[in-house]
């Protein structure tokens, strides 16, 4: 989250044009943007508060629902008052009611469009949204068609998985663009075959499911291949996983149990966003837990986090390798890439990384990797070069990317 901005209404902006572009990277967890001009990328400001990650909840206590922080903060003290894990159940008869809030799956995303209209429109009028590869094509339609009422200036919605490695196609010569040559995480260069594609794995996760896509990359097109969904393997049953981790350790050391306060879980729950970044970054986690008569201090190492985690990790691995295994590749894939939310798993890149062939790269992406290359793709349906409508199988690529030759291998590694 960006610090500018006051709470309020947003202020009107400036109407959109064609200089700038957004792309927006929707899943179930949050909204996310980025605003791209002349060949520079930022992240995207969606609320008055300067958000940059909208959460995707709603909270329902007051007399209409309140986008984002308000209901995270609640979701663990309070979850009949939030309405969560909407997108995936789009055009499924779903209700979420309180006092004087009742919620469609269908109302929900209308309002979080409805919420980030004035952001998108005041930037630009041609923005690209990336939707997970879980939603069937009928729910694609309807995401679109409901961004459309909202009046958001969307020219086209693109599964994010695809979008991602079009655009990172355009970079196959191993060199990325000089003002980002300090970004070593910023483009995977691509080895090919001389007799065959290129294959590409994208790993994502969100709050209703781990998600595996595997892409095939030609000269010509970015083309899926085949693509797995696992709900068993979803962001939230990740962090559940960890607060019963948390709250064991807890009634271990002081015989208090977190759980049987709703304000201790949500204390709790509250820190794990921060603590998954630093197990990333292999550094120790310290979580307090403290109700209205007690606390305990919990700290952790990364690899207690691994271990924790374990019983996900592994079969998130070899079911995504059954699944690469399934798609009949000539060749085992050259990269596998995970998105920053599927990254910050704990214990995931390794388990990855053990079940992968030598030959293939395991990397993560940068953080709006999907927003950045949906931005990038909005520029090509300007120009006429990457089709209309929903595009959920194939994404050409520009030519003068279509003509380079690819780079050379870059050595295996692991990234958390």
């Amino acid at each position: 989250m960006f610090g500018f901005g006051t709470p309020g209404k947003p202020r009107p902006g400036p109407p959109g044009d064609t200089s700038k572009l957004v792309g927006l990277d929707l899943t179930a967890t949050r909204l996310q943007g980025v605003s791209s001009a002349a060949g520079r990328q930022r992240p995207l400001a969606l609320d008055a508060h300067g958000t940059t990650d909208l959460p995707m909840m709603l909270h329902l206590g007051g007399r209409a629902p309140t986008i984002g922080g308000a209901a995270v903060g609640v979701c663990r003290k309070s979850p009949h008052l939030v309405c969560a894990g909407f997108l995936p159940l789009l055009g499924q008869a779903t209700l979420w009611q309180a006092d004087r809030v009742k919620l469609t799956p269908e109302g929900a995303l209308a309002a979080v469009f409805d919420a980030v209209r004035p952001a998108v429109a005041a930037e630009t009028d041609a923005a690209e949204l990336a939707v997970p590869s879980y939603l069937s094509a009928v729910q694609s339609r309807a995401v679109a068609e409901l961004a459309v009422k909202a009046k958001l200036p969307v020219r086209g919605t693109v599964v994010a998985a695809l979008a991602v490695v079009a655009h990172r196609a355009a970079h196959l010569t191993g060199t990325a663009p000089p003002d980002d040559a300090g970004r070593a995480e910023w483009v995977v260069p691509l080895p090919r075959d001389p007799d065959g594609p290129v294959s590409v794995v994208v790993i994502d996760a969100d709050d209703f499911a781990l998600t595996a896509s595997v892409l095939s990359v030609e000269p010509g097109a970015a083309t899926l291949v085949a693509s797995g969904v696992w709900p068993r393997g979803s962001v939230r049953l990740w962090k559940d996983r960890l607060l019963d981790a948390m709250a064991d350790r807890c009634v271990r050391l002081c015989r208090r149990d977190p759980r049987d306060s709703a304000d201790a879980e949500q204390a709790l729950y509250d820190q794990l966003e921060v603590a998954l970044d630093r197990v990333r970054a292999g550094q120790p986690v310290a979580l307090t837990v403290r109700s209205a008569h007690w606390y305990q201090d919990l700290v952790h190492q990364p690899e207690e986090f691994d271990a924790f985690c374990a019983p996900l990790a592994r079969p998130a691995a070899e079911g995504i390798f059954d699944l690469v295994r399934s798609a009949g590749l000539p060749l085992p894939p050259t990269a596998v890439w995970l998105t920053h939310a599927a990254a910050r798993l704990p214990g995931l890149a390794a388990a990855v990384h053990r079940t992968s062939p030598e030959s293939t790269s395991v990397q993560a992406l940068p953080p709006h990797a999907v927003a950045e290359a949906a931005a990038a793709l909005a520029l090509r349906r300007l120009a006429g070069q990457a089709g209309r409508g929903f595009l959920d199988s194939v994404v050409p690529l520009d030519e003068p990317a279509a003509g380079r030759t690819f780079g050379p291998p870059k050595s295996r590694e692991s990234r958390r």
